[in-house]
């Protein structure tokens, strides 16, 4: 049997993410529906995006890994996906039927992503 993961452990999840690296703008645990969790922006920083575009973005975060999903029995599951733009580095971090979604200063150094990854599990989101 599956143990439950009280909501409490997402927020702590996203605190040891902004302390892990300032560079972590926005940390997210997001359900398959888009609703959001627990997390936020980093306090002190303002979203790039504005507002009502966060449903949005959610939206499409979540459409984007049910699309990846159809490919797992081709290419195995996926891990985590990065989107490399100019201002921003957004990551996603799919578990079970959670997504974890970071977004990063756009020089975040991308071999720290296994360091993400090893957070992520000590959670078991």
């Amino acid at each position: 049997m599956s143990r439950m993961i009280k909501p409490e452990s997402f927020g702590l999840m996203c605190k040891k993410m902004f302390k892990f690296d300032r560079d972590i703008r926005h940390v997210s645990v997001i359900d398959k529906n888009g609703r959001i969790l627990a997390g936020g922006m980093r306090k002190g920083l303002r979203a790039l995006e504005p507002k009502e575009e966060d449903l949005r973005l959610m939206a499409h975060i979540v459409s984007e890994s049910s699309t990846r999903e159809t490919w797992d029995r081709y290419f195995g599951k996926t891990l985590y996906t990065i989107v490399r733009r100019e201002n921003v580095t957004l990551m996603v971090f799919p578990n079970k039927n959670r997504l974890v979604f970071l977004t990063t200063e756009p020089d975040f150094s991308l071999q720290k992503i296994s360091e993400i990854r090893e957070i992520l599990a000590v959670y078991k989101l």
